[in-house]
Formats: structure tokens, sequence, C-alpha cells
């Protein structure tokens, strides 16, 4: 089974406060690999900054939907699609509101799917992921700001009822055992081992 994990930081495995990359075996990809007895194929697709599709003139490659065609035909065939994205839309910079963000991370999700299903004869599986909502440590350098912490509290709702109108798989990060790192942003290394099984008991 080739399962295809599309996300930002978080996906990437950065070090909280650190901004270097955990090893493979402490992200939550490559724990997700352990746990299935390295049985499957688990597709790292995680980029530092991505949103959904927010247009960035000083970094084009963090938008989303401009990668995701060539990203999901070049691992073909896919038969779970992870997508976990959030934690950058909520940017003050980008100006979206968590209903604007929630609809354009279903509206990428939901073209990716129909660009595996237009060109694979297996059957593609969902799993959306609401992120980890930041906290307050994420304030102070004016890139995330109250209303950011607000937005990302309120995306998990928003999320599970899109998910559940496409018929996708859902996983909401905010639970009391996936935790963040000082930054208030960025996994800890326990909070990518929690998430790990989470994910793995969904789709065991």
């Amino acid at each position: 089974m080739n399962i295809l994990c599309f996300g930002d930081s978080n996906t990437w495995g950065l070090v909280p406060c650190v901004g270097n990359r955990f090893d493979m075996e402490k992200r939550w990809t490559g724990r997700l690999y352990e746990l299935f007895g390295g049985k499957h194929h688990i597709i790292e697709e995680g980029l530092n900054g991505r949103t959904a599709d927010e247009k960035d003139d000083e970094e084009p490659y963090l938008n989303g939907r401009s990668y995701m065609e060539a990203c999901v035909l070049s691992h073909r065939p896919v038969d779970v699609l992870i997508v976990m994205l959030g934690s950058n839309d909520i940017k003050v910079r980008y100006g979206k509101s968590a209903e604007q963000i929630a609809d354009s991370i279903t509206a990428l999700t939901r073209d990716m799917k129909k660009i595996l299903d237009n060109k694979q004869a297996e059957r593609v599986k969902v799993l959306l992921i609401s992120p980890k909502n930041i906290d307050s440590r994420i304030l102070g350098d004016q890139t995330f700001d109250e209303e950011s912490i607000k937005k990302s509290e309120v995306l998990g709702g928003l999320l599970e009822k899109r998910a559940k109108a496409e018929g996708w798989l859902f996983l909401d990060a905010a639970k009391d055992d996936i935790f963040l790192g000082d930054d208030g942003l960025h996994l800890r290394e326990d909070g990518h081992d929690s998430l790990a099984k989470h994910i793995y008991n969904i789709l065991k």
C-alpha cells in the first residue's frame, strides 16, 4: 500500500525552536511506517511553510495547489492520501477567515483525489487531518497573532464537517496526547509519536 502524506513543516518534521529535521524514525511518517511493520510505502511530501493555495510573491513555491498535480501523478498509484495543512494558512499576512481556509484545504484535497481517480485504476482513500491548534507561545514576531490562534482552534470543527460531507476519513490533531514544542507551532518528538498512533488506528 502506498500512503502519500502531503503537508507542511509538521509533516517534514521540523524540530521546534531549532529548525533542523527530526530523524526519520522520530517523524510521524517514520513512526507510521514502523507501526505498519514496514509493510507499506510511506511517501513524505512535507514542505516548511506550505499552504493550501495562498499566493506568496516572496515564496511562490509554498502554494500547495501549484504543486499538487505533479505530486500525486508522480507517486501513482496512491492507495491512501493524507492531507494535513492549515498551520501556515492562518498567518496574519494571508488575511483569510477560518471558513475560507477550510474551504481552500477541502478544495485542494478534493482536486488531488479527483486527479488520482481519473489517472489510476486503484481506489484512493482520503484522510484529512486538522493540525494541532497553535498556542500563545507562537506570538512575538507578528507572523501569527491572537486571531490566528482563534482560527486554529475552530479549524478542526470546520474541516470535520467538510470531510464528512465528502465521505473522507478525518482526524483532529488537537488531542491532549499530541504535544507541541516550546515554539507553540511544531510537534515535539512525542507529539509525532502520538499522531502516528492515531493515524495508524484509523487506517489499520
